[in-house]
């Protein structure tokens, strides 16, 4: 997350008072407006208030933004630094919810079926309690296989899923042959599985073997 940078104007008459921790407060919560306005949910946050005993050399410029290694979900920080006037900064905690649509296994689902769209059910819940990898829109789950098998009501992670073979070992496919324009289809055999976009060898005949990329059709695709 790119730090946002806020400008404060001297509210005080005396460059002796300390910073306005009220103001770093506002600063922050300005960020955090900012920076999930655009998120793909329903966000909300709980920022942790500035202790009004810490006396901060005045400063009349600071950014705000997230530590190294921090994201912006769940218990997390603000690094909030003065950048003019003073050589102070520190971590204001503040836990960030995002509320969305996540999808789980409307019942029990094996390991190698293909998921369907009525195998997936809508559920709502925070994203900064759910496993960062869970699927958020049914696109990403319904056609591919899952791995292994998942209860009913267990949410569907992307780790749990991979595509489904469009071309299975031994299968009869067509070999399509593209070269400038030109276009020759052949017929072979499979001497693999493979996935839409996956290299597939395909022997022709007795001794010819090519390679080419499998479509979503089933066809391998062979061009020069």
């Amino acid at each position: 997350m790119r730090p946002l940078l806020f400008i404060l104007c001297a509210l005080f008459a005396s460059a002796a008072h300390a910073t306005d921790t009220a103001a770093i407060q506002r600063a922050a919560q300005l960020w955090l407006d900012q920076s999930l306005a655009n998120s793909n949910g329903v966000p909300s946050y709980q920022l942790s208030k500035i202790d009004s005993r810490i006396q901060l050399a005045p400063c009349k410029q600071y950014d705000v933004g997230l530590p190294s290694g921090y994201r912006l979900l769940g218990n997390t920080m603000l690094r909030i630094q003065c950048v003019d006037g003073a050589n102070w900064g520190f971590n204001l905690p503040v836990k960030v919810s995002l509320l969305v649509t996540y999808y789980v296994a409307a019942r029990p689902l094996s390991g190698n079926q293909e998921v369907g769209a009525g195998d997936l059910s809508a559920q709502q819940g925070d994203l900064g309690t759910l496993p960062g990898s869970v699927i958020l829109d049914p696109v990403q789950a319904v056609g591919r296989v899952l791995n292994t098998a998942v209860a009913s009501g267990r949410p569907l992670r992307s780790e749990m899923l991979r595509a489904a073979m469009v071309i299975q070992q031994n299968q009869k496919v067509r070999v399509i042959y593209r070269d400038n324009g030109l276009e020759v289809a052949n017929e072979g055999i499979a001497m693999n599985n493979a996935a839409e976009g996956q290299s597939v060898r395909v022997r022709i005949g007795n001794k010819l073997i090519v390679q080419g990329l499998a479509t979503s059709t089933g066809n391998v695709d062979v061009s020069d």
